[in-house]
């Protein structure tokens, strides 16, 4: 009896003693590993990504100086009028100093379609994006007339010619004496491009 108890304590000791060296081995590779785990991790991640801010500011820097210059070369200095919407006090004058002018307007929507789309060919991802950038252009231009007090909305349709034909229109509720709009259509070989500009007196 005393040497199975002797034998079953010996053997319980030597596990025992194999579970507490197994768990400091584990317990010592783990920490091992965490450690060497740690130090690429923080090195990698901090290069890359002061790396990566610096690189997305220069890149939106350009984007925007690029974005403004395009914009700004229809006209010797948009105002900051024309780059955001700056919301007026109401004046109470039933007249505008300068009337709304369709023809000063035509000229300008005409001017900016001939130039842009002289040999442009149909393509319908960039439609729509030559649209808005079209639209824009045509406001931008349309307030360095000095038509204080309107405001300017612009539409712009492209279209693929190909024997079909396309009609637009248009409902408005405004002042037959104040309000206006100009209308002029662009066409070569492969497109066709309406631009209307509405201008509505406020106020």
């Amino acid at each position: 009896m005393n040497r199975k108890g002797s034998s079953v304590a010996s053997l319980g000791a030597s596990s025992e003693n194999r579970r507490m060296s197994m768990a400091k081995g584990f317990g010592g590779s783990n920490e091992a590993l965490r450690r060497a785990s740690n130090v690429p991790k923080q090195s990698v991640s901090s290069g890359p990504s002061l790396v990566g801010l610096l690189a997305s500011k220069r890149l939106a820097k350009r984007l925007t100086s690029r974005f403004f210059d395009r914009r700004g070369k229809y006209g010797s200095r948009l105002s900051s009028q024309t780059q955001m919407h700056v919301p007026k006090e109401p004046s109470y004058r039933m007249e505008p100093h300068k009337k709304f002018s369709p023809e000063k307007v035509h000229s300008v929507i005409e001017e900016v379609l001939n130039e842009k789309l002289e040999r442009f060919k149909y393509n319908p991802k960039f439609c729509a994006n030559i649209s808005k950038v079209l639209s824009d252009e045509i406001k931008d231009k349309v307030k360095l007339l000095g038509f204080d007090r309107y405001r300017i909305i612009c539409q712009v349709h492209i279209g693929e010619k190909k024997d079909q034909s396309i009609v637009t229109c248009s409902r408005c509720v405004w002042d037959d004496n104040l309000d206006n709009f100009a209308t002029y259509t662009f066409q070569n070989n492969f497109i066709f491009c309406t631009a209307t500009v509405f201008g509505v007196y406020s106020e």
